[in-house]
């Protein structure tokens, strides 16, 4: 299947490739981590202390996803917690709803991504791919997507408030008065669920959205880690997972 100008994201310039590691989730951190007994006993049962255990693959479009071919599909959108760093596919929120929902995975979430993302990305492969159900989890709502020169080499980049004074330091008012607020914050990132449960209203597509921050700030224990240590475990995307699902029944029964 073959789309005109599908909109740009950073995992464009990775289409077609296969990665060990990825930032967050280096060989350097994975050695460190390796040093200490309760990681390295961790890694062990898990399985992620073998070669290969964890690999990004990412397709023609350049997302950690199957081809984008036609079928049945679910739509999953989010940042690095939906797209797995440090975990491998088969334990991520959108493989487990996909396989229990019977539907091909679409996952065109992307580390660093911001609401503003899912929505732009959205816009676009809910009208092509019609997929059955459309899922985000969204990344942290602090974060801002800014459109660049369409000819630049990144024409989209996304700001988070500590890194303001790397780019523009106090000359962009927008972004030092706007942005900073964190009231508009949690506006921009309302407006975009809601943007996003409308677009999937008029493709009369079943839409669920979760919220990061009812699982980012439990337990590891709970949650357990992904090999970087950073992010959720295949724990927490098996609560996520369960969520989403429930959510499903409740509408389709």
């Amino acid at each position: 299947m073959i789309f005109e100008r599908p909109p740009w994201h950073p995992g464009k310039n990775l289409a077609g490739t296969e990665l060990e590691w990825l930032p967050t989730d280096t060989k350097e951190n994975f050695d460190k981590l390796m040093q200490d007994s309760k990681h390295r006993q961790y890694f062990h049962d898990k399985g992620w202390d073998q070669p290969g255990a964890i690999t990004y693959r990412f397709n023609t479009q350049g997302f950690r996803s199957e081809e984008f071919v036609p079928g049945d599909w679910i739509l999953a959108m989010g940042c690095s917690y939906t797209m797995g760093i440090g975990l491998p596919i088969q334990d991520l929120w959108p493989t487990l709803v996909g396989q229990a929902l019977g539907l091909k995975v679409a996952n065109i979430a992307w580390p660093g991504s911001s609401a503003d993302t899912c929505f732009r990305l959205a816009e676009y492969w809910i009208k092509r791919l019609k997929p059955k159900a459309v899922c985000m989890l969204v990344p942290p709502w602090h974060r801002i997507e800014l459109l660049m020169d369409p000819a630049a080499s990144i024409p989209a980049e996304v700001f988070i408030p500590h890194s303001l004074s790397k780019y523009y330091k106090d000359t962009d008012v927008f972004l030092t008065n706007w942005f900073m607020n964190e009231e508009n914050q949690r506006l921009q990132a309302k407006r975009n669920r809601l943007a996003i449960t409308q677009l999937a209203q008029e493709h009369n597509v079943w839409c669920c959205i979760v919220d990061s921050n009812d699982y980012m700030t439990q337990s590891r224990e709970e949650i357990e880690y992904a090999r970087d240590y950073m992010h959720g475990g295949p724990q927490a995307h098996k609560i996520i997972a369960e969520k989403i699902l429930n959510d499903w029944h409740e509408r389709h029964t």
